[in-house]
């Protein structure tokens, strides 16, 4: 949610492509839907994202539980292995159709109508109205084009982006002087 990165990407992440202490996630493949097997990214450019700081705790918690669940098994982790994985040893990347099957299952439990997808709507949506520049945006999210993507497909409509509108245009008239 936090990096808009599309599911073949994520499931394409090895140790490798993590900096955690500069902060930094380089998305440079992604994983096909048949055979799992790895592809360029969409627009076949490699890009660098920055992370903030709880998702940089959070990817450092599961490393960590990585590298538990192979030392319980006499296993050394590599630095080419996949992110997520269902294999200890981090060898074979996750199935793109099976992270959108646990994901719907777990916003079915928690009972949110949601896909997994909408997502990258969200972080779209949330950048442009918090006003990153639609490059930047476009840069994350993996859009080439200058933005016209993002634009025409992510951005959603939001009420507070439209009253700071508003009121950034009423802040530049001129007030009527009282009599």
């Amino acid at each position: 949610m936090t990096t808009g990165a599309r599911r073949g990407e994520l499931c394409a992440i090895r140790r490798r492509d993590v900096d955690l202490d500069a902060r930094i996630l380089t998305i440079a493949h992604s994983v096909t839907e048949l055979g799992r097997q790895e592809k360029d990214t969409k627009t076949h450019q490699q890009r660098r994202i920055s992370l903030d700081a709880e998702t940089v705790e959070i990817l450092r918690a599961h490393i960590a539980r990585l590298n538990e669940d192979a030392a319980a098994l006499d296993i050394a982790p590599k630095r080419d292995a996949y992110l997520f994985s269902y294999s200890p040893t981090g060898d074979v990347p996750m199935h793109p159709s099976g992270v959108t099957h646990r994901y719907g299952k777990l916003v079915d439990r928690v009972n949110v109508n949601t896909t997994l997808h909408k997502l990258r709507h969200y972080n779209a949506t949330e950048l442009i109205a918090a006003g990153v520049d639609l490059r930047t945006i476009a840069g994350r999210l993996g859009h080439g084009g200058g933005g016209t993507t993002t634009l025409r497909v992510y951005a959603a409509w939001v009420s507070e982006a439209d009253q700071r509108a508003a009121g950034a245009v009423a802040s530049k008239l001129r007030k009527p002087k009282r009599r």
